[in-house]
């Protein structure tokens, strides 16, 4: 098998794995308890700086993963939850902010940055580069002359 060859089949295979365990995670029955992670995961402690509800040892995140254990043994759905913490607390409680209103700075603020810090980058590497110039080549080559070899 030649080196294309087998670079291929890595590259085929890894995709096939891929697919196979992001089919395995969307597909995976969740239980309750995972699912009051994942939502405790989303909510901030109002009480430790920038630490989910599901991460932070304080008594009130405890209370309130408790809140959220009983709204999924309830039937409520992920969103109608968060709706109550976000009602209750406003949206300063969510770890990560909607992608609308004010928020969208948040969101957005990162693409021009990351295009000028890439555009400041290349301009930076073609200043520091030197473009040789042709007729100062041959100058300080001196004249040609027909009898040399």
């Amino acid at each position: 098998m030649s080196s294309e060859t087998r670079r291929i089949a890595g590259i085929i295979s890894t995709v096939i794995f891929a697919v196979i365990v992001v089919i395995g995670f969307t597909l995976a029955p969740t239980t309750e308890a995972d699912r009051v992670v994942a939502i405790g995961n989303r909510i901030m402690c109002p009480v430790c700086q920038g630490e989910s509800i599901s991460t932070s040892p304080s008594e009130t995140a405890r209370a309130m993963l408790d809140v959220v254990a009983d709204k999924v043994a309830a039937g409520e759905s992920d969103e109608e939850i968060i709706t109550y913490f976000v009602a209750s607390y406003g949206e300063a409680i969510l770890l990560d902010p909607p992608f609308a209103g004010k928020t969208l700075v948040v969101w957005l603020l990162p693409i021009p940055i990351v295009i000028l810090g890439a555009w400041m980058a290349v301009s930076r590497l073609h200043r520091s580069v030197p473009i040789p110039d042709p007729t100062r080549e041959r100058e300080r080559a001196g004249p040609i002359t027909g009898g040399e070899r």
